[in-house]
């Protein structure tokens, strides 16, 4: 029988990288993103059946809009996400409560539709795109460590509930990732000021968080060097450091 896998944030980056690699294996694919263009562009690439679903995943709306949609699948990979930097009490409630939506209230409001289900066939994987956000203080991106640290403790959580049930619930830490959205979002200094061995392809996140999922793991760190300094991560130094990498204006990132 062919397996099934939405993915939220699927026309761009990490997941349309993950509709290639499961696209390689003959999955049925649900793609959920705002902009029809570039859902169409991605479905077009793709060989297996692909449905897409053009929504706004930062409010209630759009999620339960996609809850009645598509069907609960065998995977479903949560990767949809902006950010918006900037310093404490400069944000808008309004924007800050769309970001927090959508990056940890929206996933969870996801998972605890497709979950049951899951737990009653059997089976069933759930991935959980978060952030090295979550394992470290970023000044100036509070709202999106905040949100992530959040989803990342609710994932961890929930993959202990499910896992006696068939259902495993893996949440990815990658760091900086190779896409273009640095440059939409007007951060392309990120790319001058970050270092090579920093950067991450979205190939290589889908390679080390499939792995990972496959073999029923709670979390994991994409990339060697991540893993390697995950210690020091909440380190003055760390921080430090990662002040003068990323030193700018407040500014708006997507991925």
């Amino acid at each position: 029988m062919q397996k099934s896998a939405l993915i939220t944030g699927g026309s761009s980056g990490i997941g349309l990288a993950y509709a290639r690699h499961l696209d390689r294996f003959g999955w049925s694919l649900h793609l959920v993103a705002q902009s029809r263009s570039r859902l169409a562009g991605a479905a077009e690439m793709l060989k297996s059946e692909t449905d897409i679903h053009v929504l706004d995943l930062s409010s209630p709306e759009g999620v339960r809009q996609l809850t009645k949609d598509a069907p609960v699948p065998d995977l479903l990979v949560a990767n949809a996400g902006i950010t918006l930097t900037g310093s404490v009490g400069t944000l808008t409630q309004s924007a800050t409560a769309q970001l927090q939506y959508l990056l940890c209230g929206g996933v969870i409001d996801l998972v605890q539709w497709a979950a049951p289900v899951m737990k009653s066939r059997g089976h069933g994987r759930i991935v959980i795109i978060s952030s090295i956000a979550a394992e470290t203080p970023m000044p100036n991106s509070a709202i999106y460590a905040s949100a992530k640290t959040g989803v990342t403790a609710f994932g961890r959580s929930v993959h202990g509930e499910l896992i006696g049930h068939g259902v495993t619930v893996t949440t990815s830490l990658p760091g900086y990732v190779r896409t273009n959205i640095h440059e939409r979002a007007g951060l392309s200094h990120l790319k001058r000021q970050v270092p090579n061995w920093m950067w991450l392809s979205p190939e290589q996140v889908v390679k080390e968080t499939e792995q990972a999922s496959l073999a029923g793991r709670e979390t994991v760190i994409p990339g060697l060097v991540y893993r390697m300094t995950r210690p020091f991560l909440g380190s003055k130094l760390a921080n430090a450091a990662w002040r003068t990498l990323t030193k700018r204006g407040a500014s708006r990132r997507n991925h």
